[in-house]
Order: structure tokens, then sequence, then C-alpha cells
């Protein structure tokens, strides 16, 4: 019998071991029971793994940033924004798009002389259209059978091309102007209109006159209509009240698209502002009714700010 029990592995000369329930050589199976070697090194280890986990805080995972996702509410809503800003992407011929198209047709085949290939659209004060009116007329220009363009963002504070043909924001045009390694294939984006590229603002700066004034702008302006003998160039100024910008761009550029807010700016300040450019190369007033789709809505969601 007792031969028996031992090869069972409840004496000392078993040769199979429980290792849940490790049984003593003497009396007794409890944890105050006298151990081997090995079983007692086992249970001492993981005693302490138990202690050092109750007494060291287990170290904390770094959270990998979540991208912030808008709702698709918001979506929608920023969907019809844009389907009513754009009309000449959405709704070109809705009675908004074809005054846009006239607008083109007017810049293409001019009466005198040749059309102006690079044009810029300001405005007295922020508010009045000029910034989607740019816009607009940039994708016009993209829906002809013969035309490229480009559109450039030079309102360097507050610009707003970059996010409403979905290309990004940097590199742009202060980073070509202000870095010297930056090419100009670096800073030309294609956007989702066919034909239609957009250099964005770039890096926010606050010397956005002086930039402007480089030669550097000057020489990039003339190499990009020199290179591309079919594209026109659209650049989207701030406003002339707010900012030297449009004067100093003046200077570069053939033609000035002026628009003016409908019953709201006030004659005396159109008038300043007009003063203020080069009269010769104003081919054009947009009176902007603001009610109207072509007008700069308010600011939802990633639209981003009362367009100028």
């Amino acid at each position: 019998m007792d031969n028996k029990k031992n090869s069972k592995g409840q004496g000392p000369s078993g040769n199979i071991l429980d290792l849940e329930n490790p049984i003593s050589p003497g009396t007794g199976t409890g944890p105050d029971s006298p151990l081997e070697p090995d079983q007692a090194s086992r249970r001492a280890l993981k005693q302490k793994r138990q202690s050092d986990a109750v007494l060291e805080p287990s170290p904390k995972r770094k959270k990998k940033p979540q991208k912030k996702q808008l709702s698709a509410k918001s979506r929608r809503r920023i969907s019809q924004v844009d389907r009513e800003r754009l009309v000449s992407l959405y709704a070109p011929y809705s009675p908004q798009g074809k005054r846009i198209d006239i607008l083109r047709s007017q810049l293409l085949y001019p009466f005198h002389g040749d059309p102006p290939r690079i044009v810029m659209v300001s405005s007295s004060v922020p508010g009045e259209g000029s910034s989607l009116l740019a816009s607009n007329l940039a994708v016009s220009f993209a829906r002809g059978l013969q035309q490229y363009v480009l559109v450039i963002d030079c309102n360097l504070l507050r610009p707003v091309q970059g996010h409403t043909f979905g290309v990004p924001e940097r590199p742009g045009l202060s980073d070509y102007l202000e870095n010297g390694n930056t090419e100009v294939q670096d800073v030309i984006h294609w956007s989702k209109v066919d034909k239609l590229s957009v250099i964005p603002a770039g890096t926010p700066s606050h010397r956005s006159a002086e930039l402007l004034a480089t030669d550097k702008m000057a020489g990039l302006l003339q190499e990009l209509r020199s290179r591309y003998s079919d594209r026109y160039i659209i650049l989207d100024s701030p406003p002339v009240q707010a900012v030297d910008d449009p004067s100093v761009l003046a200077r570069w550029v053939e033609g000035i698209i002026f628009v003016v807010a409908s019953g709201t700016t006030d004659r005396e300040v159109v008038m300043r502002s007009l003063s203020r450019l080069p009269e010769e190369r104003i081919i054009g007033l947009v009176l902007n009714d603001r009610a109207s789709a072509i007008s700069d809505a308010a600011s939802i969601g990633p639209v981003g700010g009362e367009g100028v």
C-alpha cells in the first residue's frame, strides 16, 4: 500500500509532481509548509512579481492623437455651402454661373488689345466676395476647351483658396518667396477641377507686402506666364483698405477686377480704394449682390472664415 501511494506522487520517492498544488515532503500542503529548493524559488518569484505589480504603477501607454472627424450633419452642411458658393462648378448653368461665364468671355475676348493673362481680383473691405469671385472665375476658365488656369492666393494672412479647392496649404507662395530651397514646382498643386491648379498662400506671414514686392515675386509671375502660353493666372488679393498688398501686386498684373458689395460698401470707401490702384489696369467693376450665391458666405465648419 505504501509503495502504491508513493508512485502517485504522495511520497518522497514519487516521480509525478502536481505543480498546481505542490505536495510537501513532510506533512501538510499549505503555503507555510516547507518546500523543496526549486519550488521555493518559484514561490518567491511569484510573490515578488505580485508585490512589484502592487507597488509600481503600470506604465501609461501613449495614446495616438485622433483626427477630429466631422459629424455627418456637419459634412452635409459644408457640402451644401460649397455647392451654393462654387456655382461655376456645381451649377454652371444657373443665372449666377452664367454671369460669371459672361465675365470670363469679356476677359478672353476684349474689344481692344490682347486678353490679360495675369488678372488680380480685389475689393475695398473684407466680406465683399472677391475671393469667391476669383474661385468661380477660375473654374469658369478651366471649363473652357483651350484654357488652363492657375489661382495664386496672395492673401498671406487670411487665405481661402487652398481649402476651397482642397489642396495642401503648404508649401505655398510665402514659402517660395522666403525659402531659397523651395522650387516653383513644389508650390503648384493640382486641384480636383480639371485644368485648374493652385498656389496656396503657404505659411502665414506678417511681412506680406515686403514679400510680394520682391523681384522674386515679379520673376515668378513672368516665369509662369512665359512657360505656359495657354494658362491664365488669377491672383486673389486682400482688400485695398486692409493692407498695402494690392497696391504692390498691381505693378505685376495686366488687369484688375474690382468687386463692390451692392448696398453695403460706402461710395467714398470705394473711390478711395480705386485711387490706390493704377487706373489704366482696372478692366472692370463687379457689383456683387450679397444675397446671391457668388457672395462670400459666413463661416461654416472648415470652409473657414469670411472670405475677403
